[in-house]
């Protein structure tokens, strides 16, 4: 079975070759492209997320590592904030596509 290209539920439904469920064929088009982006930015920010995770979990589990006390801290705090923004940056997609899969329109 096919992925709608929209919302990537499981379809049977194909619009002029590509697949597409029964309710993304129901919205318009703009609808369906403002729908798009939202995931579009909600799978950056994800992944954005991983990898400060990724980032912050190397740099700590690398302690002790010879690095001067001082700048061994700052490492870790730098990776801490970059970690803190990639997340609170997810947490703001997820909220923005559950919004607008509530029926409320982003601003942007």
């Amino acid at each position: 079975m096919a992925k709608c290209n929209y919302c990537g539920s499981e379809t049977e439904l194909f619009d002029c070759g590509a697949p597409v469920c029964v309710e993304c064929s129901n919205e318009s088009a703009a609808r369906r492209q403002q729908r798009a982006n939202l995931f579009h930015k909600l799978e950056e920010a994800t992944k954005r997320a991983e990898s400060a995770s990724d980032a912050f979990t190397a740099i700590t589990s690398d302690i002790p590592s010879g690095i001067p006390h001082p700048d061994g801290i700052q490492r870790i705090k730098n990776a801490s904030r970059e970690l803190t923004a990639a997340r609170d940056e997810m947490m703001k997609a997820h909220n923005r596509l559950n919004d607008f899969l509530s029926g409320v329109v982003p601003e942007d």
